[in-house]
């Protein structure tokens, strides 16, 4: 997400010195929610994963329990998992120190969507 952010703020600061201030701005609030929708679609495609395979054993809504005791519920997953190294971890093969969690090796994408999700959801 940095690098589309830092892509598209060099992109506007090539425009800027040809545009009036008006076309700055309406081109700087169609930047900001295009960036806005990239990160929802991101988490709804997150969601979607998080619902084929982590369902049946984790709560996944902000009030859910886990079906499966050991799983902890995605909101509440944080202390638990350094989610800054989860879509490096979801790439690689995650491993869990209990037996019923099966391996997962995502792509890349579908790593940093359930990730998205999972941040979506956390709770203080």
């Amino acid at each position: 997400m940095l690098t589309v952010l830092l892509s598209s703020c060099s992109a506007l600061t090539r425009l800027t010195s040809s545009l009036p201030a008006s076309a700055l701005l309406i081109a700087f609030v169609t930047w900001f929610f295009a960036l806005h929708a990239s990160a929802s679609e991101l988490t709804e495609q997150g969601q979607d994963i998080a619902q084929r395979l982590c369902a049946a054993c984790h709560g996944l809504g902000r009030a859910d329990r886990s079906p499966l005791s050991v799983a902890p519920a995605f909101r509440r997953i944080e202390p638990r998992v350094d989610l800054n190294e989860m879509v490096d971890r979801l790439q690689n093969g995650l491993v869990a120190g209990h037996p019923e969690m099966p391996i997962f090796v995502l792509k890349e994408q579908e790593a940093r969507a359930l990730v998205a999700y999972m941040r979506s959801l956390q709770v203080d």
